[in-house]
């Protein structure tokens, strides 16, 4: 079931096990955070509800707890994305992963998939990594993205130039299978196998 972004008083009322004349009032006080629609009614922003149930020790039901779970990978290698991914489906099978073989993809599945992490090649079609590092960082819907890039030409001033523009890590090709267990670990975890986290 696809959780909606906006909650009733009787939806959050369910989540939380207490009765919606409760969270009219927690909305009164200004306790949850909550607005009210032209019609009159209370509704609550599914986050404002996450962070709320969040700082009162609250468990979260498994379709309210945001997931972290998906990468893109931008490249124009099909050997190195296959290897990429046959990687990432090893370390985390439960992981959603989408490719782009240019700079021109990328944007497009970017701002549509939203993912969570991004491996990105410096050299591609259409328009380079630079460029699509620095369109990520530039997009707030895109803040908390991690940008790694995979690359066979790591220099000093690359590097330093992809840092600059706001890449997490620089990883030189070819990678090692190890190399990036730490980096899904940080950004999308619930993609993981249990037995990654707990190791």
């Amino acid at each position: 079931m696809t959780t909606p972004d906006v909650l009733s008083t009787h939806d959050v009322a369910d989540y939380c096990g207490v009765s919606p004349r409760t969270v009219l009032r927690w909305v009164d006080a200004g306790v949850l955070p909550g607005f009210q629609t032209g019609g009159g009614r209370r509704r609550v922003q599914v986050a404002d509800l996450v962070q709320f149930m969040r700082g009162r020790g609250m468990t979260l039901p498994a379709d309210l707890a945001p997931r972290r779970d998906r990468v893109a990978i931008i490249d124009d290698d099909l050997l190195h994305v296959q290897t990429l991914q046959r990687s990432l489906q090893a370390l985390g099978p439960r992981l959603s992963v989408r490719t782009a073989s240019d700079g021109f993809g990328a944007g497009a599945l970017v701002f549509s998939f939203r993912p969570h992490l991004v491996f990105l090649d410096l050299v591609m079609p259409g328009m380079d990594g630079f460029e699509v590092c620095r369109r990520i960082r530039a997009e707030p819907a895109l803040e908390a993205t991690g940008v790694v890039v995979i690359t066979g030409h790591v220099s000093a001033p690359v590097e330093a130039r992809l840092l600059e523009l706001g890449a997490d890590q620089v990883i030189s090709k070819p990678f090692r299978r190890a190399q990036l267990l730490p980096v899904l670990e940080r950004y999308v975890p619930e993609g993981l196998a249990v037995d990654r986290l707990t190791r």
